[in-house]
């Protein structure tokens, strides 16, 4: 028989599970980025990862989206279908791929920043009830629980 305290954690437990899983979800569906068609989560990732690693090739992108190679070329070819991505030669390595957003490319990116910012607008309009040792705590969970998944 659990007493209240395991019964609170198990709810709590079920929740994020469940806020997880809806967060999944919408991160699934493709979003139009101001571009007139829309995107996946991938491909805007990795238009955000091109965009924060000015002059990133393909394997150092794979490298930090944490994939092979060939995922990562998938995901490329898409996005370079869509004219958000060129492919440039490397001056130093020219067996190397150096990876730019066109402009096409910059206005999905800004997209995805106001995208970011509305959440980030969501989150502190719900935190603003809590006190400073409540928002604490729930950061240090929060933190807690990516690092328990990470070594999940």
């Amino acid at each position: 028989m659990m007493n209240n305290e395991e019964i609170l954690q198990e709810k709590i437990s079920n929740v994020l599970l469940d806020v997880i899983n809806t967060f999944s979800k919408v991160n699934r569906k493709k979003r139009d980025y101001g571009i007139g068609e829309p995107l996946f989560h991938s491909e805007i990732y990795t238009l955000n990862e091109i965009k924060e690693h000015e002059g990133i090739h393909i394997t150092a992108l794979a490298e930090q989206c944490g994939v092979t190679k060939g995922a990562v070329s998938q995901v490329l070819k898409k996005l370079e279908q869509k004219e958000l991505i060129t492919k440039e030669k490397d001056i130093r390595n020219q067996s190397r791929l150096i990876l730019k957003l066109t402009a096409k490319g910059e206005i999905a990116y800004a997209h995805h920043l106001e995208h970011q910012k509305e959440f980030k607008k969501m989150v502190v309009g719900i935190l603003q009830d809590g006190n400073d040792e409540n928002i604490d705590f729930v950061k240090d969970f929060l933190v807690k629980v990516e690092e328990k998944l990470n070594s999940f």
